[in-house]
């Protein structure tokens, strides 16, 4: 009970702090979306890699040799997300499944099942793609990934010239798209 009434009063007070920000730093995104409205179905479901942006580079290697990346996020009982993540990498499909904590009172932060990893999500109208999501990732060494979904397989230009243009804002100038050469993997393909 005190934990919860603490995280409000902090998640509160970054509130507060995140207003704040949004009028020094005008491209930022609005208050990203509590784990109650991404428990919904609006945001469950299949979601299709469209674009990652990262402020460093060298983050981009281990996407490099990935052809498309497709996310199934289900609902678990335990106030959980499982999100399994289907990668292409050459003619290879690669399955990785994940539990995130999708906690009310650690709203809007997903936390990895090994708390190594804390995840946002933004809805696409921040760039103007109703249809998509940002999502980005802190990862236990700070690196820190922005990454973009699509629920459709084809995304439009403008949608990704917007991701980039308000990425490049916030200085994360380096960006990949998928090449989607060999198309995705479907979950039930993967290994």
């Amino acid at each position: 009970m005190i934990a919860a009434t603490l995280w409000g009063l902090v998640s509160s007070v970054m509130g507060l702090f995140y207003v704040g920000l949004q009028v020094m730093v005008p491209c930022l995104p609005p208050a990203p979306l509590s784990t109650s409205v991404i428990n919904t179905d609006e945001y469950t479901g299949t979601w299709y890699f469209v674009a990652a942006a990262v402020w460093d580079e060298d983050d981009l290697k281990t996407l490099q040799t990935t052809d498309s990346i497709v996310l199934q996020i289900q609902k678990n009982s335990d106030s959980t997300l499982k999100v399994t993540e289907t990668m292409r990498i050459g003619d290879a499909c690669l399955k990785n499944v994940t539990n995130y904590y999708a906690l009310p009172a650690t709203s809007p932060f997903l936390f990895r099942e090994d708390f190594d990893t804390i995840a946002v999500i933004w809805d696409g109208k921040y760039i103007n793609c109703p249809t998509c999501i940002i999502m980005l990732y802190v990862g236990e060494d700070e690196e820190m990934n922005t990454f973009l979904f699509s629920r459709d397989e084809k995304t439009t230009e403008e949608a990704i010239q917007e991701f980039k243009s308000k990425t490049e804002c916030l200085l994360m100038e380096d960006m990949w798209r998928a090449p989607l050469k060999n198309g995705y993997c479907k979950v039930d393909d993967s290994a």
